[in-house]
């Protein structure tokens, strides 16, 4: 606890905290609390309860009107409706009729005609006579026609929609299902004589134009015809249409109440104004310019029942925006959608009156209780004042400590307080302030940690003995000790190793550099041996349990210390302490170190087995070059011999022959030609496996042999380029570099398809620098899967510790470049 709030003398503090006032112990800062809560309680309560009963009343005449309206509207758009229905009813009523007696009238032209021509004129000339009376007769807007044909022979003899079809078969006339209309009439007229006949007819000649038609048909014996009158009931239904939206555009009702008629796509086809008609119903719009015309559209679509909707606008253009009501229902049969609607001013009007009503009651109201309240105020205002200037006080110590705390870390002292809760308020911050350090620092020391394994992980080429250095240096800072020490156990677990010393302190610097690297005895590794022996972490914060016989291997006085050790496989491997920190050290301590010491093993552990899988490799490869250097010596001194002598008998062999055998000496020649070819590659080979011409001849030279090689295989261009002198610093790193280049330029040969290969080699000192590039059709390095020549050219630069780096595009060529310090300077 900090030093500013430590208890004084008990008479003084007595007397101050007497003094102090809490909170609850403030009268009249509470009774104005109260004051200014039930004046806002009773102001809220009786504005609430004015304006509830305004809104209701309003309500109630709102509903009132909104019921007589809706009532209306709907009615009005029921009206419609049924007079639309009745309208269609009585319409197909008298279409019936009308085509009916149209029959009746063609059946008495033809009678007519019979009997006054029946002894002079053929039936087929009768016939054709009163086709030609019929065909041109029309009714009803020039809709309805007559058709005739005969029964017996299936011949059309009139139809006067469509004359082109006359003198063809009935087959012609069929509905949508394909069956033939002729029949049905034939069937009707030959068993009632008469009668009507409604249909779906696919017009002839089209693949689907369906026209519902009606008909009337009646038997004409003499001539053997039925005789009928047809029309389409679409354009009875499109005339019945266009006669009832004249009837709904000029229907009023109620104030400034019409019908508004649009199809189901957007079309508007009736309105009180003839100019909105055929515009989209999406162009109504409000007076703040909301459409309420895609409304309307999408209740009449979604909501078969219907709805109603509410808008304000200037419909008359007179620029007096009216509230309107309008019930909206589809009419599925026509897929129309009727409106019915009505202004709705006289509600408007009533609620406009009843508001001003009711504000200029609640001004007076309000202002008599504001007056009241204002004085109980004023009474309370000068005694609160005092207290509320205390309690500021208090909140802006608080509020300016929590401001620096982050950075300055400054505690409020006791002193500063007035009331005992800001007391209590204040020890809690102020140990907020300790935990916030304490938390900050052990955040920091993570920090350290953290950067330390990095930097250890990028220390590729430091000795050991330095990477032991840097992280005692490292120990040392994040427990802020003086001093410090690391140890190696050996497997026996008999014998210690220094091998990083770190102390500050009276000592000589000799004393601390003898420490280093000397091994002794666990029995007498002082601290360390005792830290093994314990197999425990060895924490020691009294100065005097830390005698001088027992602190090796630190070589001054040692107060305080931390030791850990760390395992391997369950064996202790590594001891590390630290001594002398200004603070006694803890688990936390511990913990940071240990994860410091698992880290570095680790790292050493990695760095060991990378060493010896390099040797490893380095190894594999000159056994690998021996057996080929091997194989290489026996193909051509065994093999190469033998093929060598059995050339030279076929060839003594071949002259013989060609003065006795001429037809076999030319098939022994091209046994001598395959002799001699196997006899060169065996060279090839031999040469490939045993390149002993890169030691005596040089790399030069025998990069020269193998462009002529790839030139004289490959059928395609080679260069090579030499930049500075080529020393090696043995005789396998030059054969080494020799397979690189011969791997990567055989393989651009073969499955690069180029028309180009370079070579360039480039010396720096130690540094050499080879390109194999070509003009190939590259790759991508990432797709190659299973192919060893890659991995080879790879495995051979790590032998010889060079990189090699691939770039390759497909369509673009591959550039394979071999880099590292492998030559003598």
């Amino acid at each position: 606890m900090s030093e500013s709030l430590q208890i004084g003398r008990p008479g003084r503090t007595a007397m101050r905290e007497s003094r102090r006032l809490s909170l609850s112990s403030a009268p009249l800062y509470t009774s104005l609390v109260v004051i200014v809560a039930l004046g806002i309680l009773i102001s809220t309560l009786l504005t609430i309860n004015e304006h509830q009963a305004f809104s209701e009343h309003i309500a109630n005449i709102r509903r009132n009107f909104n019921e007589q309206y809706r009532g209306r509207v709907r009615e009005e758009l029921d009206k419609a409706i049924t007079f639309i229905e009745h309208q269609r009813s009585q319409g197909d009523e008298l279409v019936a009729t009308e085509i009916r007696r149209k029959v009746q009238s063609a059946y008495t032209i033809a009678s007519h005609f019979y009997r006054m021509y029946r002894d002079e004129m053929s039936p087929s000339e009768l016939r054709s006579m009163v086709t030609e009376v019929l065909r041109p007769i029309r009714w009803s807007d020039d809709r309805g026609y007559y058709i005739a044909g005969r029964i017996r022979d299936g011949i059309l003899d009139l139809f006067a929609d469509d004359p082109s079809l006359e003198g063809q078969g009935l087959d012609i006339l069929r509905d949508d299902r394909g069956m033939r209309v002729a029949d049905a009439m034939i069937t009707l007229v030959r068993e009632k004589e008469a009668g009507l006949l409604l249909y779906d007819m696919i017009k002839p000649g089209t693949d689907d134009n369906r026209v519902s038609k009606i008909a009337f048909v009646k038997h004409f014996e003499p001539f053997d015809w039925f005789i009928g009158a047809e029309v389409s009931q679409k354009d009875l239904e499109r005339s019945l249409q266009e006669t009832l939206l004249k009837r709904l555009r000029q229907m009023r009702f109620g104030k400034d109440g019409n019908i508004i008629v649009f199809r189901q796509d957007g079309t508007i086809i009736s309105h009180n104004d003839e100019q909105w008609i055929g515009r989209s119903v999406n162009d109504l719009t409000d007076a703040a310019g909301n459409a309420y015309g895609a409304v309307l559209l999408k209740i009449g679509i979604d909501r078969p029942g219907g709805d109603y909707v509410e808008y304000a606008a200037d419909e008359a253009g007179d620029g007096k925006v009216r509230n309107k009501l309008t019930f909206v229902k589809s009419y599925r049969d026509w897929d129309w959608v009727i409106c019915a609607s009505m202004s709705m001013d006289e509600m408007e009007q009533t609620i406009s009156d009843q508001t001003v009503t009711y504000r200029r009651i609640a001004t007076k109201n309000a202002s008599l209780f504001i007056t009241l309240f204002t004085l109980a105020m004023i009474l309370l205002f000068i005694s609160s004042y005092f207290y509320s200037l205390k309690i500021k006080h208090g909140i802006n110590l608080f509020t300016d400590f929590f401001r620096k705390a982050a950075d300055e870390k400054v505690k409020i002292k006791k002193s500063d307080m007035t009331f005992t809760e800001f007391v209590d308020l204040g020890h809690l911050a102020n140990r907020m302030i300790d935990d916030l350090v304490l938390h900050e620092g052990r955040q920091r020391r993570d920090e350290l940690r953290l950067d330390t394994l990095l930097l250890l992980g990028a220390m590729h080429d430091l000795p050991l003995e330095d990477k032991y250095d840097f992280i005692l240096q490292r120990m040392v800072q994040i427990t802020r000790s003086r001093g410090g020490y690391l140890a190696l156990i050996d497997e026996a677990q008999e014998h210690l190793t220094v091998c990083s010393l770190e102390w500050t302190g009276d000592s000589e610097p000799e004393a601390q550099r003898s420490a280093r690297g000397r091994t002794v005895a666990l029995t007498d590794a002082g601290l360390p041996g005792e830290t093994v022996s314990r197999q425990g972490i060895f924490i020691c914060n009294a100065p005097k349990a830390c005698t001088v016989s027992s602190i090796y291997p630190y070589p001054g006085e040692v107060l305080r210390h931390l030791d850990v050790p760390v395992r391997s496989n369950g064996t202790i491997v590594l001891v590390a302490g630290v001594c002398n920190s200004p603070d006694n050290y803890d688990t936390a301590d511990a913990r940071q170190i240990t994860l410091l010491l698992e880290g570095l093993w680790l790292h050493v552990l990695k760095t060991n087995t990378e060493k010896e899988m390099a040797r490893l490799e380095r190894q594999i490869i000159a056994v690998s070059e021996q057996e080929r250097s091997s194989i290489g010596r026996d193909l051509h001194d065994d093999l190469g011999s033998h093929l060598s002598g059995v050339e030279l008998l076929s060839k003594a062999l071949q002259k013989r022959l060609e003065r006795e055998m001429p037809e076999q000496a030319g098939q022994l020649g091209t046994i001598r030609d395959l002799i001699r070819e196997a006899i060169e590659k065996t060279r090839r080979l031999a040469h490939g496996l045993y390149p002993v011409h890169i030691i005596e001849q040089g790399l030069e030279a025998s990069i020269e042999e193998l462009k002529a090689e790839i030139e004289s295989l490959f059928e395609l261009s080679c260069s090579c380029s030499f930049d500075g002198p080529l020393a090696w610093t043995d005789d396998n790193t030059a054969t080494q570099v020799y397979c690189i280049i011969r791997e990567a330029a055989f393989n651009a040969a073969r499955h690069g398809l180029p028309h180009y290969i370079s070579i360039v080699t480039s010396t720096r000192g130690e540094l050499l620098t080879v390109t194999v590039s070509d003009d190939g059709c590259g790759f991508n390095p990432e797709d190659i899967q299973g192919g060893i020549g890659l991995h080879t050219m790879r495995y051979r630069a790590r032998a010889i510790g060079a990189a090699l780096n691939v770039v390759s595009r497909e369509g673009y060529g591959t550039i394979i470049t071999l880099s590292g310090e492998v030559l003598f300077a």
